[in-house]
């Protein structure tokens, strides 16, 4: 009988350690979590603001200025394509360079916005991964080819030609 009651007390200690630790991993990954994303949204939102001056400076000194504040704020190593594109508008300032630029930051900006959708969520792991995949399937979605069918068709002459209807598009071929 005592070895029942022994199997009983180590039973609750070890089941009580594995809560304890839990709940401090629990507790510790939410103040991280809760850290990093409020300082990325203070990141997203310093770009947004610092891009549109950027591309808007007719001054070649603030640009620079305005260059050297993004990239400061940038991973040199992960984001050396964008540092290239923003280099290329400041030393030729150009209508093309300048959407080069802002679609850079849109795309960075969607993907790290997704990432930290997914970070907040209930399983958090491999975001980075998730957000590009999810943010790559969304662009091949917007590129594909709009299809017509027969119901869009039978719609446009009976609306007269006035219709707002989303087409639906063409399946993606692999």
């Amino acid at each position: 009988m005592p070895e029942f009651w022994v199997t009983v007390g180590l039973s609750a200690l070890i089941a009580a350690a594995i809560s304890a630790a839990v709940s401090v991993w629990g507790v510790a990954r939410n103040i991280k979590h809760k850290a990093v994303t409020e300082e990325r949204e203070k990141w997203r939102v310093s770009l947004r603001e610092l891009v549109p001056e950027l591309v808007s400076q007719r001054k070649q000194t603030a640009r620079e200025r305005a260059r050297d504040a993004i990239v400061l704020r940038l991973n040199p190593y992960k984001d050396a394509d964008v540092i290239a594109v923003i280099d290329q508008f400041v030393a030729a300032p150009s209508a093309r360079g300048r959407l080069e630029v802002v679609a850079c930051f849109q795309d960075m900006l969607k993907r790290d916005w997704e990432r930290a959708k997914i970070e907040a969520g209930l399983w958090p792991w491999r975001a980075r991964d998730r957000a590009n995949g999810l943010v790559d399937e969304q662009q091949r979605c917007a590129q594909a080819p709009v299809m017509k069918s027969s119901d869009d068709e039978d719609l446009h002459r009976e609306s007269g030609g006035n219709t707002s209807r989303t087409r639906r598009r063409a399946p993606e071929v692999l």
